[in-house]
């Protein structure tokens, strides 16, 4: 990365299984860093979350259907990653 560390930001996208932060679950999340300019200098990996069908049977419709059609409720069923385990993998690229 080409930045000062005081000039990178760094942005995290969440995909949940709804909008309540207190109740609903991370299904996948990806992290990149740009400078001030918003020049991407490094992208992270994309992580699926593995949640139980009883969770993402719980999803309302909307979320059901944005995750079915693009294809991460499958991914989120395959994933062999819990939470501490893609969160550990976004801090190690963090740190880097």
């Amino acid at each position: 990365m080409s930045s000062t560390p005081d000039t990178r930001l760094i942005w995290i996208d969440l995909e949940m299984t709804g909008l309540d932060t207190d109740n609903d679950k991370i299904i996948e999340i990806a992290t990149i860093i740009t400078d001030d300019n918003l020049n991407i200098l490094a992208e992270g990996p994309v992580l699926a979350v593995h949640q139980s069908d009883l969770i993402l049977n719980a999803m309302d419709e909307w979320n059901t259907k944005q995750h079915g059609q693009s294809g991460l409720i499958e991914r989120v069923r395959r994933s062999k990653l819990n939470a501490q385990d893609v969160e550990q993998q976004t801090l190690e690229f963090l740190k880097k």
